[in-house]
């Protein structure tokens, strides 16, 4: 197996680091400057990164940088990015409307939830990583991951009045 050099690995996982940290921090400007951040730390460190473990560490990295922001500011706050770019047929004014509005509803909601069942939603649901590599992330075992992510829809659908799909 052939390894990626750094500018590769900037270019392949940059956008997918900036949009995970929008997610968390709401805040753009911040966002791009952990970013940065995380892809110096990448730079400085990247030798001693397992083969193949290069999203996993700068997606740890990054997320650590966000959680310090929020020590730092002594505030807990989550609006996540909304996906307009991603949909992927042109709905109707109406239709988008709509579903900007259940997705305004569904972030709303999750920012209600405590810090990690925000991370774990993130993860699984909204960046759609596979257990292990939630894991990975967020140093925690499989059976953890699954328990925070049921515990978490479950503390969500409350937030939701008991309506929502799982999906």
């Amino acid at each position: 197996m052939f390894s990626l050099n750094i500018e590769e690995i900037f270019y392949l996982h940059n956008h997918t680091i900036f949009k995970y940290l929008y997610y968390l921090l709401n805040d753009e400007k911040l966002a791009e400057d952990y970013t940065q951040e995380t892809f110096v730390r990448y730079l400085n460190h990247h030798q001693t990164i397992k083969e193949g473990a290069d999203l996993a560490w700068l997606r740890c990295t990054a997320r650590n940088l966000a959680y310090d922001h929020y020590r730092r500011k002594r505030i807990i706050q989550f609006v996540p990015f909304l996906q307009q770019h991603e949909e992927q047929a042109s709905p109707s004014p109406h239709q988008w409307l709509m579903q900007r509005e259940d997705a305004k509803i569904l972030y709303l909601a999750i920012r209600k939830l405590n810090i990690t069942y925000r991370d774990v939603i993130i993860l699984r649901k909204i960046e759609g990583l596979s257990i292990e590599e939630t894991c990975a992330i967020l140093g925690w075992n499989e059976g953890k991951v699954k328990n925070t992510l049921k515990r978490a829809l479950i503390a969500l659908k409350k937030q939701l009045g008991g309506e929502m799909d799982e999906e």
